[in-house]
């Protein structure tokens, strides 16, 4: 229960949106010049890899974007308290929780790009016709994503959900374009 409230405390909303949007965008550009081209349907196989190499190109460009951005954070909160040398906020424990929370964010994040691109890609597996299924399945479920953020930060639901859903026919688009797989 303690793993679950600290998974959904406020400031990791942030790493569940950015992963699941990841995964989701990812495994459509990868994927959609498979599902909409060829005759063979996806495996589970593809589906694993695919969602593996989302998750984990996302889990680094995540750490290292937000370890960039907390400490960018320390070094402004040094130049408003008129610290002579550079670096003292960041060599506390002020630094070190820094590094403890991207870290935490980042295996969010990454889990989370796991799944978004795994689900869209499993129900391709689980029913291989109409071929097509799966990347319907990915936009809805960035059209359900987006709801979500709508509703948390109390934004207008429809144009959260119809720009994430225009995001997802975009990049089906580009990857049917690019057939990456």
């Amino acid at each position: 229960m303690r793993l679950l409230a600290r998974l959904f405390r406020r400031e990791y909303t942030f790493a569940l949106v950015i992963g699941c949007t990841d995964g989701i965008l990812t495994a459509l550009t990868l994927a959609a010049g498979r599902v909409v081209s060829s005759h063979d349907p996806i495996d589970l196989n593809l589906a694993l890899r695919i969602s593996a190499a989302s998750s984990l190109s996302g889990m680094f460009i995540f750490f290292t974007a937000e370890y960039a951005r907390l400490r960018t954070e320390l070094v402004r909160a040094e130049r408003q308290l008129n610290f002579t040398s550079h670096g003292r906020l960041a060599a506390t424990q002020l630094g070190k929780a820094v590094f403890r929370d991207t870290l935490w964010a980042a295996a969010i994040s990454n889990v989370c790009s796991f799944l978004g691109a795994l689900f869209p890609l499993l129900s391709g597996f689980l029913l291989p016709r109409p071929s097509w299924l799966a990347i319907v399945t990915a936009i809805l479920a960035l059209g359900v994503l987006g709801a979500g953020i709508a509703h948390t930060v109390y934004g207008n639901l429809m144009r959260w959900a119809v720009a994430l859903m225009v995001a997802g026919v975009v990049l089906s688009l580009v990857g049917m374009e690019l057939h990456i797989v």
